[in-house]
């Protein structure tokens, strides 16, 4: 059996030698996505078609004018379209939230709600973000159709058939057991795994000049391909991201399953391609430098320095190409999500205002205790301390360390006080400096996450949120809410003052319309220092994806790096303990200036004691120090809350990590290569 798969092989591969013969396989191609593609066209026009229709019908959709659309909308929940009738309480649940102040409908509201009133139509089979738009659907198959058309021309139509008719006839019998969404994530898996040998064949195609440090390189590549290393990394991010795009269950709101995924997502990808560079960078390095076989450099010949770069550039491109292919099936995953059809209109705004955007955020200004106050306060409360009184007079313990430890205290406390609200009470926010992007017409968000109660999931309360400046001073909106997730909702640049001041009042309480009274809720609110920010919009979604893998390139640059010098130096275990030892303490450096926060030396101990303490906060501080860059610059938390990542951040990034980490462990490289011994000639040959 074997043997005639290597027969089929073998004369599958010599008919489509020629031009010709690919020239044919490649319109057949062409041909074989076009008709597949029909299908999905044709019910993409229909929905595209009756959309048309009701956002005709929404066109005047006024509350303030009781247009007869917008009165059976408030009324009876239905939009009246195409001849049918759309919608009903379980799809239009708040049909007021898709009006404005004004009692209009904005644009984006009227797409989304058309959107949402044809989306049970889209047949399993089909994707949503297809279904969405004949376009999506005309652009994907011209895209596939040119990918085909390039594998059959480049003469890989045999493996790449090999590999996708075992997958194709897979998810036909997923699809006839009755598992769309497996058959999806089996299409889609091997769909994304197709990119990534794309990108390989690219990187192949970027060093074909193999002369020098390139051709080094260019080995690298190859070897990281031929021995399935590259493979083995790239096909757990080409299987995972789909499976967490397929995950979400259709009563999950978006702007919690997006977040979700971009999260999840980038870690995976960047956790698999550092894991990856760390491991291979180690491996090609120290296995030819223990056997001393290092053939390009004999027979190139190239510099025993030139070598080492040549493994860094090479191993580099490969973990770039795992990065690069992920970032991707982040873009068009999060795509793909926004497509699928929201839970209600508040759902739909917060995926506009929140989340496939890229903004910076402004803090509320607290107040601080004055000196004078605090140093009132510290006395206080060594006064009433008999047992620390007693300490500090016999030098138990250090007079000037007891009162910054009480001084921080007490400034803390004052500041978790302004941020504490009781049942039924309200506290009002200032946020300063909004003045520019009222100026530029920039979109203002407000971003709130509250705790309370435990922070228990299944809890729901109501908070009023109050706006005390602008020409919309007084007004109010209510939004309902669970302990510890977060939220976002757009502001009206009329309630922001001209000095660019805004000032919201959040009571921690509901509002009953029927006795038109506040309704407190039973927990106290606590709003933690990043959990409430007024967000502006600067990027799109795309640009910061873009910044994102620039951060992460630098980062597995220096990791290459740190890979292939530790394993031109050591042997291959002691490389690979020494990269991974210092690719964790990096990782874990936000982590550790958090614990060192909370962590002091305990005056009451022995002097060997207090001396080990010392030594361990020293070490750990060191290492905090030493890899707080690496720690900061994380994309993920970024990507998911739709927060810019800032120029200043990038440049830092580029010029710490990519050129000044990278450079400083290339240079003790080539310090420690430059007498080093790489090839031994066997004489034979």
């Amino acid at each position: 059996m074997i043997e005639l798969l290597r027969r089929m092989h073998r004369w599958a591969e010599d008919r489509l030698r020629g031009p010709r013969a690919r020239l044919v396989a490649a319109v057949l191609c062409v041909a074989a996505v076009a008709a597949a593609a029909w299908p999905a066209w044709s019910v993409a026009q229909s929905l595209s078609a009756q959309r048309s229709g009701i956002l005709s019908a929404l066109g005047r959709a006024s509350a303030a004018d009781r247009d007869p659309s917008a009165m059976q909308l408030l009324e009876a929940r239905t939009v009246s379209a195409n001849g049918r009738t759309y919608g009903g309480p379980r799809l239009i649940s708040r049909p007021i939230d898709l009006f404005d102040e004004d009692g209009r409908m904005s644009p984006e509201s009227r797409e989304d709600l058309a959107w949402r009133l044809v989306a049970e139509q889209v047949p399993p089979w089909l994707p949503s973000f297809l279904a969405r738009s004949p376009v999506q659907v005309a652009i994907l198959a011209v895209v596939l159709a040119t990918v085909l058309a390039l594998v059959a021309w480049s003469g890989i139509l045999v493996p790449a058939a090999e590999i996708g008719v075992p997958v194709l006839a897979l998810a036909a019998g997923l699809w006839v057991a009755g598992f769309p969404s497996a058959t999806q994530w089996t299409v889609a898996a091997a769909l994304s795994f197709l990119l990534f040998v794309l990108l390989w064949r690219a990187a192949r195609a970027l060093l074909a000049f193999r002369s020098g440090v390139v051709a080094v390189a260019s080995n690298t590549v190859i070897e990281g391909i031929r021995s399935m290393a590259a493979p083995g990394f790239a096909l757990p991010v080409a299987m995972l991201l789909p499976v967490l795009v397929l995950s979400r269950a259709p009563q999950d709101p978006l702007y919690q399953a997006i977040p979700g995924f971009l999260d999840w997502g980038h870690t995976a990808v960047f956790a698999f391609s550092a894991v990856f560079v760390l491991f291979f960078g180690c491996a090609t390095t120290a296995f030819e430098m223990r056997d001393r076989q290092v053939w390009s450099v004999v027979t190139k010949p190239v510099s025993p320095a030139g070598w080492m770069v040549g493994k860094w550039v090479g191993t580099l491109v490969l973990g770039l190409a795992t990065a690069l292919g992920g970032m991707i099936l982040l873009g068009i995953g999060a795509h793909v999500l926004a497509a699928q059809a929201p839970l209600d209109e508040q759902d739909a705004r917060d995926v506009r205002n929140g989340v496939l955007v890229a903004r910076s955020g402004t803090a509320p200004s607290y107040e601080i205790l004055a000196p004078e106050r605090l140093r009132e306060m510290v006395d206080q409360a060594i006064e009433a301390d008999a047992v620390l009184r007693a300490d500090l007079a016999n030098g138990t313990q250090d007079e000037a360390a007891v009162r910054r430890a009480l001084a921080t205290e007490r400034q803390k406390e004052f500041l978790d006080q302004q941020r504490r609200i009781g049942p039924g009470d309200s506290r009002e926010f200032t946020f300063a400096g909004l003045a520019p992007a009222v100026r530029a017409g920039l979109p203002v968000a407000l971003r709130f996450k509250l705790h309370g109660g435990g922070d228990d999931e299944h809890q729901r309360f109501t908070t009023m949120f109050q706006f005390t400046t602008g020409e919309g001073a007084g007004a109010w909106e209510t939004r309902e809410w669970t302990p510890g997730d977060p939220y976002t909702f757009r502001i009206d640049p009329r309630f922001i003052g001209d000095d660019g001041t805004f000032r919201v009042r959040i009571w921690n309480a509901g509002f009953d319309e029927v006795a038109k009274q506040p309704v407190p809720n039973p927990i106290t609110v606590f709003i933690q220092p990043d959990s409430l920010e007024v967000m502006v919009t600067e990027s799109t979604f795309e640009r910061n994806l873009g910044r994102a893998l620039l951060v992460d390139a630098c980062k597995l640059a220096f990791l290459s790096a740190l890979a292939v010098v530790a394993g031109s130096i050591l042997s291959f275990p002691i490389a690979v303990l020494l990269a991974f030892g210092v690719f964790l303490m990096a990782s874990l450096a936000p982590f550790l200036s958090q614990a060192l926060e909370h962590q002091s030396v305990d005056d009451k101990l022995g002097w060997l004691a207090k001396g080990f303490q010392h030594a361990i906060l020293g070490v750990a501080t060191a290492v905090e120090w030493a890899f707080r860059s690496f720690g900061e610059r994380s994309p993920s938390d970024s990507l998911a809350q739709g927060r810019a990542i800032a120029i200043p951040a990038l440049v830092s990034a580029v010029a710490g990590i990519g050129v000044l980490w990278t450079g400083a462990v290339l240079a003790v490289g080539w310090v420690a290569m430059r007498r080093k011994e790489v090839a031994v000639y066997s004489g034979q040959g």
